[in-house]
């Protein structure tokens, strides 16, 4: 009984972890790219080293979101505020 309830628990907190470094990910395009890139990174590290085979993806793409965010993330931003007339 025990074992299910750790596997619930580690299902639990590989879900949070992962929802965070995708928000960090996509968050490291426009605002703070080496921050949220890793911070995307770090909880990728963290969700393999709990088993989830969905950390890895989690990493590349952090990297490459991080990257792209360092390089172009004034544009981004300038056509995001042009789009959105702020």
């Amino acid at each position: 009984m025990e074992r299910i309830n750790i596997q619930k628990t580690s299902a639990r907190s590989n879900i949070v972890l992962l929802a965070i470094g995708w928000i960090s990910a996509l968050l490291s395009l426009v605002i703070y790219p080496f921050i949220f890139g890793v911070v995307g990174v770090i909880m990728g590290i963290l969700a393999t080293k709990n088993g989830s085979k969905a950390g890895l993806p989690l990493i590349v793409s952090s990297i490459i979101l991080m990257g792209i965010g360092l390089i172009f993330s004034g544009v981004i931003m300038n056509y995001a505020r042009r789009y959105f007339g702020i």
